[in-house]
């Protein structure tokens, strides 16, 4: 815990639903000629949108409480990645993180455009921070909760699997297709839940039978464990890289103000590595959560709320501060024009009627149905 560096908003945050609790509509975007499934928070406020990308076997239900924490804040929306939850898979199969990055940014650049909020879960993580590398004008903060950073010692005491390291040799994806398909979805729900929390007590019956049911509807579509499978290969194989293709040069390159979100019970990426982690980024703090596992925005989502709020309140007045050095006026807020005794004038209509009005708030509303 004395690791944090991070602050904590003193906000106030609304009701959090149950895990179980009926996610955020949403609706199916054609992007790059397939089909991405992206839900919206809906009556969220606020101008900046955030987008919430989740982890390996994940989906966009992932997001369903942090979303409703933050929707006082922000529109919040949330995809499902290529081959997860009710999005397409990629053509020819084809599954990276990086690839993953770019649909994302298609995607933002889609619906709502940028500036954004960006915040990833574990595979998320190291897809989001591609993202904010290589498209910086699309990403206003980013949030890392237990990024999936490259660490290649495959011990058990970390909940890893050795035989892990054997997907990446050809040939032996099919087996662990059978070995994916044979696990009931009840068993694959409490197994999750189990590997995922930090307290998996906090998990009810009720929450496991509607995971249990969005796994038995997910088994039913014929490239559910070529997506898996084929999702850890290619982050494994991004581990492999080096230099500027690496996640360390991209988490170097990362310009926007970002948080670590890290729990003391992850047993699927050591917590260990998260001060490391931090540092790899140019302008981060690293938040560690007490007794939470891997999935923080799931397990805990006030106290990952407050963070998040925390690091959109220190990038706003980062940029202020900016706007000001450069004598420019705050987003939203009419140019000061000198007037005849060389003192800024004061506003007149002309000044109100433009100033910049929220960031696409109609045309959010038009998109879901």
């Amino acid at each position: 815990m004395s690791w944090t560096t991070a602050e904590s908003s003193d906000a106030e945050i609304i009701a959090i639903p149950a895990l179980a609790a009926t996610p955020a509509p949403g609706w199916t975007e054609l992007i790059d000629g397939r089909g991405v499934f992206v839900r919206r928070e809906p009556d969220a406020e606020g101008s900046t949108p955030v987008w919430f990308v989740h982890g390996l076997g994940g989906a966009s239900t992932d997001w369903t409480r942090l979303s409703a924490a933050l929707a006082s804040f922000a529109p919040g929306f949330s995809l499902d990645l290529p081959g997860s939850g009710r999005s397409d898979p990629p053509p020819g199969a084809r599954y990276s993180p990086l690839q993953d990055a770019e649909l994302v940014a298609a995607a933002i650049d889609q619906v709502t455009g940028g500036p954004v909020h960006l915040v990833g879960n574990s595979y998320g993580g190291v897809v989001t921070t591609l993202l904010a590398a290589r498209r910086p004008d699309l990403v206003r903060t980013l949030t890392v909760i237990a990024p999936a950073v490259p660490d290649l010692r495959m011990t058990r005491d970390r909940g890893a699997d050795p035989r892990l390291g054997l997907l990446l040799v050809p040939g032996t994806a099919g087996i662990a297709y059978g070995r994916l398909a044979s696990i009931p979805p009840a068993d694959r729900a409490r197994g999750m839940g189990e590997l995922c929390f930090g307290h998996p007590e906090l998990i009810t019956d009720e929450d496991y039978e509607a995971a249990a049911a969005e796994h038995t509807w997910r088994a039913s579509l014929p490239w559910v464990y070529s997506a898996t499978v084929g999702t850890l290969r290619g982050l494994m194989s991004s581990y492999l890289r080096r230099g500027r293709a690496s996640f360390t040069a991209a988490a170097a390159g990362v310009q926007a103000p970002t948080l670590v979100i890290w729990g003391t019970r992850d047993r699927l990426v050591d917590v260990r590595l998260a001060q490391r982690s931090a540092a790899g980024y140019g302008d981060s703090r690293l938040l560690v959560l007490p007794e939470c596992g891997h999935v923080a925005q799931m397990e805990d989502p006030e106290a990952t709320a407050r963070g998040i709020l925390s690091l959109w309140q220190r990038a706003e007045g980062q940029r202020a501060e900016g706007q000001r050095a450069e004598g420019r006026p705050a987003e939203g807020q009419p140019a000061e024009r000198p007037g005849p005794d060389g003192q800024p004038a004061p506003p007149t209509d002309h000044d109100q009627a433009g100033r910049a009005a929220p960031v696409g708030s109609a045309r959010y509303g038009n998109l879901v149905s």
